[in-house]
């Protein structure tokens, strides 16, 4: 199908390829971002191994462990407080300082005395790591060439693997060890503020200069807090607003594989098939690996193929493969299960990543992305892992209640060949214009 009613805006005909800056700072900037994903991956592995270590040091069962999971997630949602001031102060201001509260709040987690301190400061820590995976993900969608925005993005994506397979490396000796799950949580404290320190070199982005630079002119300098949430869904702005929603279902319908795979594969393969620590950790970073895989195959048909019909595959694979995971009883099916879902889940996010970032104006554009894919797209995510440990015992098992949730891309691909507009080879000026093309300047 080749519908796609979500129309882009008009464009000024005059408006050519804005100026990016030069290619050697562009690598070095992708350097300084790249500890974004890298902590991501980290922490979310931290969780995804650690959940059974977590649920016996303060006594849970299938439900509360849910519960965590939602309540944690619900962190993410929040930062949206934090992206949407990179559209009033800037992009490098706020990423500045992002890092640092994460530091804070990670070692605060390790110091948890119990569920509920452990729950409100995980939930802390990913207000700040999600606000600074939004502004990076912003930063890059604005700085990179039109051709080069997609690799770009998966690169940024791919490197998650590195934290991952920190963390499943060390997880089988920090766990046995008289740190246990807390020391997990110890270790990623240094390299967080070592990459405080080598940020200190990044610039504000040329596109967001040039808009500070018309509120200057216009008197729009002091605008409010929520201005740019506005622009995203004001009247006269329809096709923002319907790309928001539509965005934001995306999210969701690949969140409906994240959430359950990521809250529960650990508790599930070692409670119910009895894997061993160590077995679990080869598994996670396997599974990772192949993810990374997913997300630089996906960068690149993402500027080969298009937007729509990769989406539409990662989508696909990610329903299938889930579904067999949780279905699966032996190690070597489950295994290869895992690296499926994987594969097929990073890519999918890669995708939905892209289109976000393209979408809205470089005024409200780290609010776009963050309302589509960290606030309104997290709710499946958020509550997937509540609805599976709810349903656990009433359909039999925790691989049954999980299993039903591979519906959800099903649905995203409905939406994808119906609705998304094509946005490969074209600029972010002629996707979402919002302001005159900013000129080559001196950062």
């Amino acid at each position: 199908m080749n519908a796609a009613p979500v129309s882009f805006p008009p464009t000024d005909a005059k408006a050519t390829a804005a100026t990016v800056p030069e290619r050697r700072y562009l690598w070095a900037l992708l350097a300084m971002l790249m500890s974004a994903t890298i902590f991501e991956g980290y922490d979310i592995t931290i969780f995804h191994l650690c959940t059974p270590d977590i649920a016996r040091t303060f006594n849970l069962g299938d439900r509360a462990i849910g519960a965590i999971a939602t309540a944690v997630r619900f962190g993410g949602i929040l930062s949206f407080f934090v992206v949407t001031l990179a559209d009033r102060y800037g992009r490098k201001p706020v990423i500045a300082n992002t890092v640092l509260c994460y530091a804070f709040f990670t070692l605060m987690t390790a110091l948890s005395s119990g569920m509920v301190t452990f729950t409100l400061f995980q939930s802390a820590s990913q207000v700040f790591l999600a606000a600074e995976f939004g502004i990076a993900i912003t930063i890059i969608c604005e700085e990179f060439p039109d051709h080069l925005r997609g690799r770009a993005i998966s690169i940024l994506h791919m490197v998650a693997f590195l934290g991952v397979a920190a963390a499943g490396t060390l997880y089988g000796y920090v766990a046995e060890s008289n740190w246990g799950w807390r020391g997990m949580y110890f270790l990623g404290i240094a390299p967080l503020l070592a990459v405080a320190w080598l940020r200190r070199g990044m610039r504000e982005t040329l596109r967001y200069g040039a808009v500070q630079d018309r509120r200057r002119e216009t008197a729009e300098d002091h605008e409010g807090f929520f201005t740019p949430m506005w622009r995203c869904l004001r009247s006269g702005q329809e096709s923002y607003r319907s790309r928001l929603l539509l965005i934001a279902a995306l999210c969701n319908c690949i969140g409906l594989v994240g959430g359950p795979t990521i809250s529960f594969f650990s508790l599930y393969a070692k409670r119910d098939h009895h894997w061993k620590s160590s077995q679990i950790g080869a598994a996670i970073v396997l599974a990772y690996l192949m993810g990374t895989v997913g997300t630089l195959l996906c960068g690149y048909l993402l500027d080969r193929i298009g937007r729509r019909i990769t989406a539409a595959l990662f989508f696909l694979a990610s329903a299938f493969a889930m579904f067999a995971l949780f279905r699966s009883q032996n190690h070597g099916a489950m295994l290869l299960a895992l690296m499926a879902t994987m594969f097929a889940y990073q890519g999918a996010r890669t995708a939905n990543s892209a289109l976000s970032s393209e979408l809205f104006p470089t005024g409200a554009r780290a609010t776009g992305y963050c309302l589509t894919v960290q606030v309104l797209g997290q709710l499946g995510w958020m509550l997937s892992p509540l609805a599976v440990g709810a349903l656990s015992a009433p359909l039999g098992g925790l691989g049954n209640a999980a299993s039903f949730f591979a519906v959800g891309p099903l649905v995203g691909i409905v939406l994808i060949l119906t609705l998304v507009p094509e946005t490969r080879g074209k600029t972010l000026e002629e996707l979402s214009p919002d302001a005159p093309m900013p000129s080559a300047r001196a950062h």
